[in-house]
């Protein structure tokens, strides 16, 4: 007989609320508050592993067999009703704030959960969990359904196996599976931490934690209840929630402590004790009950509200969980529980199919349209979009032809070596100088016994990587380079690839003298905002993100900033003082319709193009002094010589006045 035990559901409570206090990033003094959160997904998969091996253990042991496809029906009215609700919501919300681009990830993510896959699909698009784009995506959270879903078709394809072919070895083999699964993710996630985030094999550990409990208490009772290890398991739970952070090694070693702490908690505590006692509360258990539509909203909701609040203040935050929780009860109420309990199994499942088609032909039609890029004509002119396409593609075609022989010239960086090398090509002398353009963009750069290793940290992220280390090992290019340009995020704050500085400095011992050159941010947006977004949203051009942009760094000498190197001569170029002396009305927004960024931070090239040229031909005195028209030549002295060049029977030229 069932026996329901408001203690889990009081567990489930702590854990979606950790999730959602994780994922709404509330800020105290400059501190993210509870940013171990996301271990609660951790302790939902040790409860999911334990009931539903429950369920199907208690079934095999009284029955002889499973029903599957009872068992299987059972888990569609479940997570299909709550699920099918919220994809259906938030669809008109996506066609009218999402960018195209935006609109087609959303679009298959959906697909790929309803095939029990986002897990897998946000893999294979490096979706860092965690980082501030992957808050954008309304259905990322959905990856961890996808996994507990494989689960539900792994597990009783391994029940079937035991009981057919190896009988009473069940503890045997879910020890050895969940023992191989641990060490799986123990080392995959050394080298790859997504794929040990999001694989099922490298999580299967955690379900399988349960399962442990679950066939203990079928074959032998429930374990007594025990006060001290209750609370143990209790405060490994919280502790976890608490202590870890976001460079927590995770999942990894550290992860078997709210691992543990969820077993003894589901092992030993009850009515008896006090951690059984508060977990079974009656708002504890009644959060619980909701948990699953509380999670299922969460995420979208805090997307959306970001795509639309360029300040996303604790007070925005704040009302954000309570519509969370608002509407959680609603669906609840009115969907979730009503179908999922429902003995009309005609309508729940006509409700399902209609719902199923209707997602699919939603989904089909924005991967076919391309997300609906119409819908940016307003703002973003279709020629500027196209040219701006056309010029961001040449970057991989930049150092197709280097000729032997020619200084050189490194333009070396992060994301922002795309858009750079495309301008900068424009006015480096072509005459004297070679170009070389690299990109380190998630590569694991290492410098080790004078050779530089840029493993990527996906494959997607080789078309980088690969060509990143074959030229900057390149010791025939070195050996002729004269300058060595930076372009990247936030050069001397930026925390990822803080090699930067160190791989310049051992590019510069390898070179002929070379100088370095460091060329400041334009105006940026926060980290989880989007130019182009606002722009479409708002049906505005550029300027209204010029107006939200700050400038980096604010207010604080360079020489104080944490990855400033005082070992290394270089040059720093300020583009914003040359500009427009850091006076926003006089700064440009867009060049020939291309707005001057469509993300949070990276330059498009056509601004890029002609803010350099800007700059060139304003500020020739101040660069001149700075050495960097020794390598650079100003768009009128360029045209000159094209003039030049182009005169029939042209003679030499001279400086000397007449």
């Amino acid at each position: 007989m069932k026996v329901y035990r408001p203690e889990i559901d009081g567990l489930r409570a702590i854990s979606v609320i950790a999730v959602i206090l994780y994922h709404a990033e509330f800020t105290v003094a400059g501190h993210t508050l509870f940013r171990g959160g996301y271990i609660g997904v951790d302790v939902f998969f040790v409860i999911s592993g334990f009931l539903i091996s429950k369920i199907l253990l208690t079934e095999l042991e009284a029955t002889g067999r499973i029903d599957f496809l009872k068992f299987y029906a059972r888990r569609a009215r479940r997570i299909l009703p709550a699920l099918f609700a919220v994809i259906l919501t938030t669809m008109p919300f996506a066609y009218c704030l999402l960018l195209p681009s935006e609109l087609l990830d959303y679009a298959n993510s959906i697909g790929s959960s309803l095939l029990f896959g986002s897990n897998i699909y946000f893999y294979s698009t490096a979706a860092l969990y965690g980082e501030p784009s992957t808050l954008l995506k309304p259905f990322l959270h959905t990856w961890s359904l996808s996994v507990e879903e494989q689960f539900y078709i792994g597990f009783p394809v391994l029940l079937l196996i035991v009981r057919r072919y190896l009988r009473s070895r069940f503890l045997p083999c879910v020890l050895l599976v969940a023992s191989l699964s641990f060490v799986l993710c123990v080392v995959t996630v050394r080298y790859d931490q997504q794929q040990a985030f999001y694989s099922p094999l490298t999580r299967a550990w955690e379900l399988l934690a349960g399962t442990l409990l679950a066939y203990h208490e079928v074959r032998r009772g429930r374990t007594r209840p025990r006060p001290l290890l209750a609370a143990a398991g209790f405060v490994l739970v919280l502790g976890s929630l608490i202590l870890f952070r976001k460079d927590t090694v995770h999942p990894g070693l550290l992860t078997a402590i709210p691992v543990i702490g969820t077993c003894l908690v589901l092992a030993f505590a009850g009515h008896q004790n006090a951690v059984g006692r508060l977990l079974a509360s009656r708002p504890a258990a009644l959060t619980g009950l909701v948990s699953y539509s509380l999670y299922l909203w969460h995420y979208p909701i805090f997307a959306f509200w970001r795509q639309t609040d360029v300040h996303f203040s604790n007070g925005d935050k704040f009302l954000a969980v309570a519509v969370t929780v608002l509407v959680a009860v609603v669906s609840f109420v009115v969907v979730e529980k009503p179908l999922r309990h429902t003995r009309k199994s005609r309508v729940l499942w006509i409700t399902l199919s209609s719902s199923v088609a209707t997602i699919t032909a939603a989904v089909v039609s924005a991967v076919s349209m391309a997300g609906f890029p119409h819908r940016l004509d307003e703002v973003y002119p279709p020629l500027a979009q196209t040219n701006e396409a056309r010029l961001e593609s040449t970057f991989h075609s930049l150092n197709n032809d280097i000729q032997p022989g020619k200084p050189i010239i490194f333009i070396i960086g992060d994301s922002h070596a795309r858009n750079w090398s495309i301008a900068l090509k424009n006015y480096i002398d072509a005459d004297r100088y070679e170009i070389v353009s690299i990109s380190y963009l998630n590569c694991l750069v290492e410098i080790k016994n004078d050779i530089v290793r840029a493993p990527s940290r996906a494959s997607i992220y080789d078309q980088y990587c690969i060509p990143f280390e074959r030229y900057v090992n390149d010791k025939s290019l070195l050996s002729r380079t004269k300058a060595i340009f930076l372009t990247s995020l936030r050069p001397f704050e930026y925390t990822v690839n803080p090699f930067r500085f160190e791989l310049i400095s051992w590019m510069k011992s390898h070179s002929d003298n070379a100088r370095v050159f460091v060329f400041g941010n334009y105006f940026q947006l926060e980290e989880s905002q989007s130019c182009l977004g606002l722009m479409f949203q708002r049906k505005s051009d550029a300027s209204i993100c010029l107006r939200e942009a700050s400038y980096p760094p604010a207010n604080q000498p360079l020489e104080q900033l944490p990855f400033f190197p005082s070992d290394l001569a270089f040059t720093y170029v300020d583009i914003v003082k040359l500009h427009c002396d850091y006076n926003k009305e006089k700064c440009l927004t867009s060049s020939r319709g291309v707005p001057f960024i469509t993300d949070w931070n990276h330059l498009t090239a056509e601004f890029l193009t002609t803010l350099i040229g800007d700059i060139l031909e304003k500020r020739t005195a101040d660069l001149r002094g700075d050495g960097l028209l020794d390598f650079l030549v100003p768009p009128h002295a360029r045209l000159s010589e094209r003039t030049a060049s182009s005169q029939p029977n042209a003679g030499p030229t001279s400086s000397a006045s007449p």
